[in-house]
């Protein structure tokens, strides 16, 4: 795992061989999306339109996946074979980040990241921020994660 001091920009289109991850609870809106109003999520939602909707779906259909992957498919990010991750960090918005669900998320990222190792995983710093821990806390459970994977804003 590479330790990156700026914040991820989810505005930049990723290359084929970049993939895009953001932390996000299970929260899925009556109207289907998914509750994506603070921090990396939301910037994902700003980004992409109804990205918010695809992947409320997505949870619907896979309550207990730890990661979910999107293809990018809005005009202006219009990208085949490019995908965005969801990283759960909690179940509800309102709630802390539980460092019992990001180390689950840690294991099938791992899984992801030793199985795809041409790939560059990038993801914001898991739990903190808007997740309410301290880095000190979650800082362990990512020490073990591949060289592939990138972490942005771990020095906030």
């Amino acid at each position: 795992m590479k330790l990156i001091n700026n914040l991820l920009d989810y505005t930049q289109e990723p290359t084929l061989t970049d993939l895009f991850l953001f932390t996000g609870n299970t929260v899925v809106k009556k109207n289907g999306a998914l509750v994506m109003g603070r921090g990396a999520a939301k910037e994902v939602r700003d980004s992409y339109p109804n990205i918010d909707k695809v992947f409320g779906k997505a949870i619907t259909e896979h309550p207990t996946d730890n990661i979910l992957w999107a293809p990018l498919t809005d005009p202006g990010h219009s990208a085949p074979n490019r995908f965005i991750g969801w990283f759960k960090v909690k179940h509800h918005w309102a709630d802390n980040a539980e460092l019992a669900l990001i180390s689950a998320s840690v294991k099938d990222l791992t899984s992801f990241a030793e199985k795809f190792p041409k790939y560059t995983f990038h993801m914001n710093y898991p739990g903190i921020g808007n997740g309410g821990l301290a880095i000190e806390d979650v800082a362990n459970l990512l020490k073990d994660l591949p060289d592939n994977v990138y972490i942005y804003g771990g020095s906030l």
